[in-house]
């Protein structure tokens, strides 16, 4: 851990020992519940349809196997397999040694093949899934890998690293773990090029009523502005909570904006059958962004508390404005926006829109948390 003598006050109300260190394994657990929440939702989406199986094809070896989804098993195990050794070694940081690292890979084998066995198994009971004993395996080499890299001496010198550079950009305490993992969900949730940027709803299909609005009236320009500005302004302060200093706030956010704009264009290029810029750079989106990072620019001045407060406000309030204002219509239409050959685009494009949902009520109750817990205790912080 850092020195911390450098950051603002305004930034941390109570005062931080320099020698303090930050508790990971709180986050980095939560981080492998949502993970395993994710894999089953990929695993067993669509949940309707439940019936007994006439056999258990995950005992049966198939005819023919598809190489892409070999493929996506491994690699959506390895990530599982990586947390389930984080954790494992912050929960007994005391031991050390080939030894206890090589009990350890086992444990999250195990762990991770326990997991795709008990989904392969209600698999069966889906009748649009189908179970097979080579996604057991792939799933379990995929945690295997994952284990071991990050069990190995290359693989700890690089979450080291990782952990270093962390605490030098980060504010030192326990919230700024599940900050960024509420950031890393909503980076994920824009690689669904169908969800507009910072809105509700996904895009319209363009035969539809609501899409062929014209977006200069006031009526619909205005109320997708504010939207927009409100939920800019509450992302823009939830990541300016989780950052170390306030030098170069405003950079740090607009790169972090540039970055997800960036993965929602790369993957429109690749799944989307049509262009569709104009519906994330609508008028009401480039003056909602602008307006949205005028306001960031007032509010990031304010103290550390008071300034968790506003963005429980805003998020809560551009989410509220989004849901009114945003174009709901039949799901499977806007998945049909999508091409992807290979399969699983349903999956992907339904975690993604649950994530995008679900994120505001969540970093709202985060940043309402930070507001109750960051409480002055004497008069000065009182004024910060």
């Amino acid at each position: 851990m850092g020195d911390n003598s450098t950051m603002p006050s305004h930034y941390i109300d109570a005062p931080v020992s320099p020698n303090a260190t930050v508790p990971r394994v709180h986050a980095e657990s939560g981080a492998l519940f949502v993970y395993t929440l994710a894999i089953a939702y990929a695993s067993l989406n669509p949940f309707f349809g439940w019936r007994w199986p006439d056999a258990f094809t995950l005992f049966v070896w198939p005819r023919y196997f598809n190489s892409f989804d070999i493929v996506i098993n491994v690699l959506a195990y390895a990530p599982l397999g990586g947390l389930l050794v984080e954790t494992h070694l912050q929960k007994a940081a005391h031991t050390t040694g080939p030894l206890a690292a090589t009990r350890i890979w086992w444990r999250a084998v195990v762990a991770g093949a326990s997991l795709s066995a008990a989904l392969e198994m209600l698999q069966a009971f889906l009748p649009l899934r189908v179970s097979s004993p080579i996604d057991l395996l792939t799933n379990t080499a995929g945690t295997a890998i994952g284990a071991g890299l990050l069990a190995s001496a290359w693989g700890r010198a690089i979450v080291a690293h990782a952990m270093v550079w962390r605490d030098r950009h980060f504010a030192p305490l326990r919230e700024t773990g599940w900050g960024l993992l509420l950031l890393a969900a909503w980076f994920f949730a824009q690689l669904n090029p169908v969800i507009p940027f910072f809105e509700a709803g996904h895009i319209a299909n363009p035969f539809d009523a609501a899409a062929a609005q014209n977006p200069y009236d006031l009526l619909v320009l205005l109320p997708h502005a504010v939207g927009v500005a409100l939920n800019v302004c509450g992302f823009a302060l939830f990541a300016s909570l989780l950052l170390r200093t306030a030098s170069r706030v405003m950079l740090r956010v607009l790169a972090i904006l540039a970055v997800g704009l960036a993965l929602k264009v790369s993957m429109a290029s690749l799944l989307l059958k049509a262009p569709q810029m104009a519906a994330w750079l609508a008028p009401a989106t480039v003056i909602g962004l602008s307006s949205g990072l005028l306001l960031f620019a007032y509010f990031s001045t304010i103290g550390y508390r008071w300034r968790a407060f506003c963005t429980t406000l805003f998020i809560f309030a551009g989410g509220l404005m989004a849901k009114m204002t945003s174009f709901y219509g039949a799901f499977d239409e806007a998945v049909r926006l999508l091409h992807w050959p290979q399969g699983h685009i349903a999956s992907f494009a339904g975690l993604t829109r649950w994530i995008h949902e679900v994120w505001p009520l969540v970093a709202c109750l985060l940043t309402a948390w930070i507001f109750i817990r960051h409480r002055p205790t004497n008069r000065r912080a009182e004024g910060q």
